[in-house]
């Protein structure tokens, strides 16, 4: 098979597409013959070596995809070869062939699309396990989502308003205030201003239940601070770049909940509930309710220039890296 393997930290010039040993499933497992990889965050951070797993070298990158059944390890019999599947894996993905757990897997209906199925495994399932499981969130509700114009925060704003809550997008410009508002936003505040928080108060005077925060940096604590009383923060991740320190009288004073949002941990140690948020996820998007927004489809031969988009912070929507070109 090709897979796009990575032999150093250092750079493209340290990434090849090239032939790898076809991967055989184990027992539990089953191999996809890879259609879609949608590329995120995450998988640019696992394969710079920065991710929290560092994997050892060469390794091949790559969490989320879409694909076909091609062969099933002993013992399963959830699935059959031939379905079409979305899942997702913690490397391992940018090839023409994977192995995976048969439990990380969801069949995708006939009628959906691959390319965009291929991000919903960890972004859009995120944001359900997220709004759902972590932030309980309740229709009439109101969220701020950080970062609204990146894959989890444009997934958030979707799974939000499907679950009747209003959304404040928070975005950095004028360009991606619009974006937000035309993905389903009911506002858009500038994180970028100094004065971001006076924003959301003339929006949300009685305060924010749910905050959705995959940015970190200096926006977590100006975000906390503009929860009501029981509101709920929720920390996915430090797109922003540094990890805040968080004083630990702010919870307290707002009678609030900072709570974290793992969804490879929430996967390996809830694997049946994990299953059944992907489903869920699924589902959504099957009925329309979900839209995962491609910025641009590259063939697998394409993907230093795939990769350079999907880095470009202008880059509004997922890159997809498109196996099914290779015949």
């Amino acid at each position: 098979m090709l897979a796009l393997r990575i032999h150093g930290f250092d750079g493209l010039h340290q990434w090849a597409l090239e032939n790898a040993p076809d991967p055989s499933p184990a027992d539990g497992e089953v191999q996809v013959r890879i259609l879609a990889n949608a590329i995120s965050y995450v998988d640019l951070l696992f394969a710079r070596g920065g991710y929290q797993v560092k994997p050892a070298l060469p390794v091949v990158p790559g969490t989320e995809f879409s694909g076909v059944i091609t062969a099933l390890g002993k013992g399963v019999d959830s699935v059959k070869v031939g379905q079409r599947v979305t899942g997702m894996t913690v490397g391992g993905a940018w090839a023409e062939l994977t192995c995976v757990p048969a439990t990380t897997i969801e069949a995708l209906p006939e009628h959906v699309d691959a390319r965009a199925a291929s991000a919903l495994a960890v972004t859009y399932a995120t944001a359900l396990y997220a709004l759902k499981k972590r932030g309980a969130l309740r229709a009439g509700e109101t969220v701020l989502v950080l970062g609204a114009a990146g894959g989890v925060g444009l997934a958030s704003i979707q799974v939000a308003k499907a679950m009747g809550a209003t959304v404040i997008a928070g975005v950095a410009g004028a360009g991606k205030m619009r974006l937000a508002k035309e993905e389903g936003a009911d506002h858009a505040v500038d994180i970028g201003q100094p004065e971001w928080r006076s924003a959301v108060k003339a929006v949300a005077p009685g305060g924010i239940d749910v905050v959705v925060d995959p940015i970190g940096d200096v926006y977590t604590e100006t975000a906390l601070r503009t929860l009501r009383w029981g509101g709920r923060h929720l920390v996915i991740g430090f797109a922003g770049g540094e990890i805040p320190a968080i004083r630990s009288n702010l919870p307290l004073l707002k009678g609030a909940s900072l709570v974290g949002v793992d969804i490879r941990q929430f996967r390996e140690l809830e694997p049946e509930r994990a299953r059944a948020n992907l489903a869920e996820t699924v589902a959504m998007f099957a009925s329309g309710g979900l839209r995962p927004r491609i910025a641009k489809v590259y063939a697998s031969q394409d993907w230093s220039k795939a990769i350079e988009q999907a880095q470009d912070p202008a880059t509004v929507g997922r890159v997809v890296l498109d196996w099914d070109t290779n015949g």
